[in-house]
């Protein structure tokens, strides 16, 4: 589990976070085979404000999916 300080909306977030790098597309292994990769993904376990879970209120308001592209476009820099 990754943790990570973001700033969202303007709020000051703290994210715990399970991260899934990229994986480059291979064109061709040896078998003829090839693998179209896939791009870096966050599953959010866990999002607080000032001490207090708001993770489920960042779900209900539809936001999760917008937090974990927020959390991969970040978190390696």
């Amino acid at each position: 589990m990754d943790n990570i300080s973001l700033t969202f909306r303007g709020i000051d977030l703290d994210i715990e976070f399970n991260y899934s790098p990229e994986e480059p597309m291979v064109m061709y292994y040896a078998d003829g085979s090839g693998y179209p990769g896939c791009s870096a993904e966050a599953e959010i376990i866990k999002i607080t404000y000032d001490g207090k879970d708001l993770t489920d209120m960042f779900d209900n308001l539809g936001l999760l999916e917008e937090i974990e592209i927020a959390v991969c476009e970040n978190f390696n820099n």
